[in-house]
């Protein structure tokens, strides 16, 4: 809220103290979704500011938190709006990591052909 206000005041150096202040509070009490729209905001700010590479990581890591969170049509909301937002050369100077999570890990058993390599 602070960051928001600092924003709205145009005291911008306060406010982007602030945006990366609350991400941090949500990470250090692990509240997942707090993080998440922390992120997206301060994605939006940065971005309002022309600090694009600033943003876009926020963005990413916005959107890795909705992913955590289950919220997967706000993730691939803020995925389209990084695509309109961002060029491509910038989107390959910072590119979104793919996260896997555990429950998307499919174990198979080797085929015997690995498994000499390993007896």
């Amino acid at each position: 809220m602070e960051a928001e206000l600092h924003n709205t005041q145009k005291d911008f150096e306060k406010a982007a103290m602030y945006y990366e202040a609350s991400i941090k509070a949500a990470q250090e009490h692990k509240f997942l979704h707090e993080e998440a729209i922390a992120n997206e905001l301060a994605g939006l700010f940065f971005f309002e500011r022309g600090i694009h590479p600033k943003s876009y990581s926020f963005f990413k890591d916005s959107i890795t938190c909705y992913r955590k969170w289950g919220a997967n049509a706000v993730a691939t909301r803020i995925e389209n709006d990084i695509q309109d937002k961002f060029d491509t050369n910038l989107m390959q100077l910072c590119p979104i990591e793919i996260v896997i999570f555990p429950s998307d890990i499919i174990l198979k058993e080797p085929s015997s052909k690995k498994r000499q390599l390993y007896d």
